[in-house]
């Protein structure tokens, strides 16, 4: 992984623990939120069962206060039965809102049953009140006897066997459920430390590890970046001692420009002046006039070669493949060659075994180069000699060897010929002139073909031989 993916690791597991955590703290605040609702209608539905159990003691002495004082005391038999009204009102109330808080819990069936407990309640207490009624129409009427009876079976016997059971029963069940409520905060609370605290353990780990490995990839890149610096270093002092060894090329490329010009212009001026003295018989200016045309020829060529020098480093040099024959590119160059050839008596000959094969090629540069090989073994092979330019195929691939007669490359030529300005050790031995630059236009010619370019020793006998490899054209293979 990279350094960028650990970066971008860190800071999603950074995310990831955050939103966990985040997601947490909002399981536990909506958790608590609901408790604290649950536990507040419980509470709230004590205290009025609570009021309830004093309001029904109320009630009953209400009652019996009036029919042992009389008439007196009824104002507070009527307060006592407007408060319990209302507090049986609340209770329903209180009962429906705890049902509310507990809806879509297993506890919402068991506060149904607290609900049909606060109606049997209130059906009683009414039942009890219509007694009530007539133990005190009783005693309004007389009947002292019958009042007492029916408020000792009907009244005090109910409200303190058969209400007030009930209430206190509902009492009970309500603190145990408070208990229970609380107990489950509690163990809600504890799951929710719990899981966040695997959670933070878990992302203080996950963060440490993908730190750990952060802090290693950011090493391994410095040592890459060092590493990759030197390599550039190293590469920037290569290109440098290349650079300065082309300006020591360049300084010996002008040395001998200077050197090859110098001598013909030294001679055509020392020419002149013998015409122009006037006292050269004809013989004499017609020795200067061919050794002039001699001189103008080798400066011809020098001139040639600067041409071809400067083309060749030329951006805009025009490169216009089509689809030509080999052998008509080779016939071609071999027809000019024997131009060069015939003066060092030197015979040209080609074999064709390529099948007529077709390239794309650009005809007129492809035959230049084929006229440098040419002209690089006319140059070195011997008079009498000859020189052999063949062509062969091979799968999808066609080559042209030249091959002449000569002493050869020198072992210490071979890795240096094709480099512009490079003359071989025995140039100067064979009086040839030149820049040394034609064979690294050759190079450039093939490989712009997408072919390539070498010059060795033949294995068949004495003497040098310059293999082209070219492609053969799209659809021709």
């Amino acid at each position: 992984m990279t350094v960028r993916g650990r970066i971008v690791g860190l800071g999603l597991a950074s995310l990831v623990s955050l939103a966990a955590m985040i997601g947490v703290m909002a399981y536990g605040l909506s958790l608590a939120d609901h408790y604290v609702k649950r536990v507040d209608a419980m509470h709230r539905r004590f205290e009025v069962m609570a009021e309830l159990d004093g309001r029904t003691n109320a009630y009953g002495r209400q009652i019996a206060s009036v029919l042992l004082l009389g008439r007196a005391t009824m104002p507070g038999v009527q307060a006592a039965r407007i408060d319990m009204e209302r507090t049986f009102a609340r209770l329903t109330r209180a009962t429906r809102d705890e049902l509310a808080a507990l809806g879509g819990t297993p506890a919402l069936e068991a506060e149904m049953v607290e609900l049909e407990d606060v109606r049997r309640m209130i059906g009683l207490y009414h039942a009890i009140d219509a007694s009530a009624a007539r133990a005190l129409a009783a005693a309004r009427d007389g009947d002292v006897a019958q009042a007492t009876e029916l408020y000792g079976r009907d009244v005090a016997f109910r409200l303190a066997n058969e209400l007030q059971p009930l209430i206190d029963s509902a009492l009970t069940d309500e603190r145990n459920e408070v208990a229970a409520e609380l107990a489950n905060v509690e163990r809600e609370q504890s799951v929710v430390v719990t899981i966040a605290a695997v959670l933070a353990v878990v992302a203080l780990a996950v963060l440490s590890l993908l730190g750990l490995l952060l802090y290693r990839a950011v090493r391994r890149s410095d040592a890459r970046l060092e590493a990759e610096i030197g390599v550039r270093t190293a590469e920037l002092t290569e290109a440098n001692a290349r650079l300065r060894a082309i300006d020591v090329k360049r300084t010996q490329f002008l040395a001998d420009v200077s050197h090859e010009l110098r001598t013909p212009l030294t001679v055509l001026r020392g020419e002149a002046d013998v015409a122009v003295r006037g006292t050269a018989t004809t013989a004499d200016l017609s020795a200067s006039l061919e050794r002039i045309r001699g001189q103008s020829a080798e400066l011809s060529h020098l001139l040639d070669d600067l041409i071809a020098f400067a083309r060749t480093d030329a951006e805009s040099q025009q490169h216009l493949p089509a689809d030509v024959k080999l052998e008509d590119v080779v016939a071609a160059a071999a027809t000019e060659a024997e131009v060069l050839a015939e003066p060092r008596e030197v015979s040209i000959s080609t074999e064709f075994g390529d099948d007529s094969a077709v390239i794309d090629a650009d005809f007129r540069r492809l035959r230049q180069a084929l006229m440098i090989g040419l002209d690089n073994a006319v140059k070195h092979a011997p008079p009498g000699s000859r020189i052999t330019i063949s062509t062969t195929r091979s799968g999808d691939r066609v080559s042209v060897a030249i091959a002449d007669q000569g002493d050869g490359i020198a072992d210490e030529d071979r890795t240096n010929v094709f480099e512009r300005f490079y003359r071989g050790k025995g140039e100067g031995a064979l009086m040839n002139q030149g820049l040394g630059i034609g064979l690294a236009i050759a190079r450039d010619i093939v490989e712009r073909h997408g072919g390539t370019i070498g010059l060795d020793n033949r294995s068949d006998g004495p003497g040098a031989v310059l293999t082209i490899s070219l492609p053969l054209a799209e659809g021709r293979r």
